[in-house]
């Protein structure tokens, strides 16, 4: 279990937008977003996802872009931010 920044929303400007991915016996990944940038994240299991996210959260790179897509397991999220 992995917990990056405001992970529980806690202090988050809002609104802001929890996006979800869960594989069941697997994965949950929890991202909460404000203004287009990741405030948080709670990650357990496998996620492969660790190191970008905790880039994207520290360095609050704008994924407003690529928002909608960014948990779909079948994309390669580090490619989009090398």
């Amino acid at each position: 279990v992995i917990f990056l920044g405001r992970f529980n929303g806690e202090g988050v400007e809002k609104p802001f937008r929890i996006l979800l991915r869960i594989t069941k016996d697997t994965e949950y990944v929890k991202l909460i977003v404000a203004n287009g940038r990741i405030q948080g994240a709670v990650l357990v299991g496998e996620t492969d996802l660790e190191e970008t996210i905790e880039n994207l959260i520290l360095n609050q790179i704008d994924i407003s872009q690529v928002e909608e897509g960014l948990l779909d397991p079948d994309i390669e999220v580090a490619d989009y931010f090398d």
